[in-house]
C-alpha cells in the first residue's frame, strides 16, 4: 500500500467542498463489523468515540486500520485534549480528530499546536513505528510532515456556555475544520437540560451556524431523529453525527421481536418472549 493511502485527504476534500457528511458512530462494537456496515450501507465517514465509551487503544487502532483498508474516511473523538491522548490517537493515522468540551480560544490554539508537526505545532514524530509512519513507507520525513499538516481534519465540539459566549474567538483559530454541537452538554450548560426545542436553544444553534460560516468552519450537529436532522441541514449544518452502533442494535432487536410477536399472535400462537 502506498504511504499516501495512510491519510488519503478524502475527508479534508469533503470539508473544503462543504459536502454534507453523515457519520456513522461507534460506541460499543469491538469487532470490525460495525465499520463494514457503515461503509457498505453508504455512510460518508466514521466516528469512533473515546469520550463516552470503554473502547481500548487496541480496538480503536484495529478499527482505524480496517477503515483505511476500505478507503473509508475515519475520525476519533478523544477523551480529552492532553498531549498523550492526542499523540497516541494521531499515530494510528485517523483522517480527523474531534475534541469535546471546548471552552476557550486558548484551548483551541493549544490543540492545534499539539496535533500539528513543526513548524506549525509541537507534535512528536514517530517516523517508522506506527501507522502514521507507515513502517518507513514515506518517501521522506518532510513528505510525511507536509501530508499530515495539510490533510488532518481538526474538529471541535461546541457544548459549553464558555464556547458559546466566544464563538468568534473559538472558531477563528486557523486549522479548525469542523465544529459539532453537543446537544446534551450545550443545553445543560445553558440551563436548559434536554430542551432542544426551546426558542433560546434553537437561537444558540443558529448562532453557531452563522459563526461557522463567518470563519469557514463546517458546522455540525449530533442527533438520531431524521426530521430534526433535516431541519438543521436546511439551515446550514453539514457534518452530521447520526447513527450509533449500540442504539441501532437495541432498536433492531426490539423491532425484530415486536414483528415476530405480531405474526405469532396473528396466527393464534402465544409467545413466551
Amino acid at each position: 500500500m502506498s504511504a499516501l493511502r495512510v491519510l488519503s485527504g478524502k475527508l479534508k476534500q469533503m470539508v473544503v467542498a462543504r459536502e454534507l457528511i453523515v457519520f456513522g458512530c461507534i460506541h460499543d462494537s469491538r469487532s470490525g463489523a460495525a465499520v463494514e456496515a457503515y461503509h457498505e450501507t453508504g455512510y460518508g465517514a466514521l466516528l469512533i468515540d473515546r469520550e463516552h465509551t470503554a473502547l481500548s487503544d487496541e480496538t480503536v487502532a484495529e478499527q482505524l486500520r480496517l477503515a483505511r483498508a476500505l478507503d473509508f474516511p475515519c475520525t476519533v473523538r478523544v477523551a480529552e485534549d492532553c498531549y498523550h491522548e492526542l499523540s497516541r490517537t494521531l499515530d494510528q493515522a485517523p483522517d480527523g480528530i474531534f475534541v469535546p468540551r471546548i471552552r476557550s480560544r486558548e484551548q483551541v490554539e493549544r490543540l492545534i499546536r499539539a496535533v500539528k508537526y513543526p513548524p506549525i505545532g509541537i507534535r512528536g514524530l514517530a517516523g517508522s513505528t506506527c501507522p502514521a509512519g507507515k513502517y518507513m513507507g514515506w518517501g521522506s520525513v518532510p513528505e510525511q510532515i507536509e501530508a499530515f499538516n495539510r490533510d488532518l481534519v481538526v474538529g471541535i465540539q461546541i457544548e459549553t456556555a464558555e464556547a458559546l459566549a466566544d464563538l468568534d474567538g473559538v472558531l477563528s483559530v486557523p486549522g479548525v475544520g469542523i465544529a459539532v454541537i453537543g446537544n446534551d452538554d450545550l443545553s445543560l450548560g445553558m440551563g436548559l437540560p434536554g430542551r432542544l426545542d426551546s426558542p433560546e436553544y434553537i437561537a444558540a444553534v443558529e448562532r453557531v451556524i452563522a459563526a461557522c460560516e463567518r470563519h469557514g468552519v463546517l458546522p455540525g450537529i449530533a442527533g438520531g431523529d431524521p426530521a430534526v436532522i433535516s431541519h438543521w441541514v436546511e439551515r446550514g449544518m453539514r457534518a452530521i453525527w447520526y447513527a450509533s452502533d449500540i442504539c441501532a442494535m437495541w432498536a433492531g432487536v426490539q423491532r425484530q421481536l415486536a414483528d415476530l410477536r405480531d405474526v405469532l399472535e396473528g396466527a393464534g400462537w402465544e409467545s413466551g418472549a
